[in-house]
């Protein structure tokens, strides 16, 4: 059922902007995403080229779905998490499943080139988008919603997977202080376990550590569409403001000298606007 919710969450994207304008964390920032000067878009390029990515691809061919199930016909619309080092599509078909499909089974390149040519809308990048109107400000003096625009000046999104009463957070809230340095990523948590908000609000503050999370409703669909299933918890994953995974970690702590390393690699230069930073005492 939660992944369901996420699926009608994502498709979200695709309602008429008159009524995006009322989604929670308010309306959203200008965005252009075309840019007709760029390369066109291949096989070859698509996985550097996500600010091209499409919110929604459809199959070409039929390709096979979960265990007991049809395959599913060309034709059939999923949204697009993210297309892998691998080459291949993640796809989530809602109740036919999270499938990873060859690209060449689906219109993604076609609708890539779209975007780039202005021809087809993306309203903002599609991480962001799927995520920044779902986030608990956990800085604020009330439990409240993260407003939208302060999520879209992100320049890259670090999810951390956790258990907010877990050791591993608490080890990890030290590690990661560094990164409330305005470098351009964005810190989420997105809480595993049943865990009413106001809880893990109240959490994070006692951690000092007070970034932005996943209302505890969504998180554990998210966790089963951005990370793989069966991972050691807790997870780190960078990736960019489309949802390209730039670096990937698993069930370890003393990891910010490779996190450094990526983010530096992947963000070289300082970001136009800054993005917020966790406030150090909150209370």
């Amino acid at each position: 059922m939660k992944l369901q919710i996420l699926v009608s969450m994502l498709l979200f994207v695709g309602v008429p902007a008159s009524l995006r304008a009322e989604a929670p964390g308010g309306t959203l920032p200008e965005y252009r995403g075309e840019e007709k000067a760029a390369a066109a878009v291949s096989e070859r390029n698509l996985l550097a080229s996500d600010r091209f990515w499409p919110y929604q691809v459809a199959l070409t061919s039929a390709v096979p779905a979960k265990a007991g199930s049809p395959p599913l016909e060309a034709g059939s619309v999923g949204v697009l998490i993210r297309v892998e080092s691998n080459g291949a599509a993640r796809i989530d078909f809602g109740r036919d499943g999270l499938l990873a499909v060859p690209v060449d089974k689906t219109d993604l390149v076609d609708r890539a080139n779209r975007v780039r040519r202005g021809e087809l809308e993306k309203i903002a990048p599609n991480l962001l988008l799927a995520i920044g109107p779902r986030l608990v400000d956990s800085a604020a003096d009330t439990l409240r919603p993260l407003p939208f625009p302060e999520v879209s000046a992100a320049r890259g999104v670090l999810g951390v997977f956790a258990d907010p009463n877990s050791k591993e957070l608490a080890t990890l809230a030290t590690e990661l202080a560094p990164l409330r340095e305005p470098d351009g990523v964005f810190t989420i948590l997105f809480p595993l376990g049943e865990h009413p908000d106001a809880e893990v609000r109240e959490k994070l503050r006692a951690l000092k550590w007070t970034v932005p999370f996943v209302y505890d409703h969504l998180a554990e669909a998210y966790t089963k569409s951005l990370t793989d299933e069966g991972g050691t918890l807790p997870v780190l994953l960078l990736q960019t403001r489309d949802g390209r995974v730039l670096f990937q970690s698993s069930g370890k702590t003393g990891v910010m000298p490779e996190l450094r390393a990526a983010i530096d690699a992947a963000f070289p230069h300082a970001p136009a606007q800054a993005v917020r930073a966790p406030k150090a005492n909150p209370e």
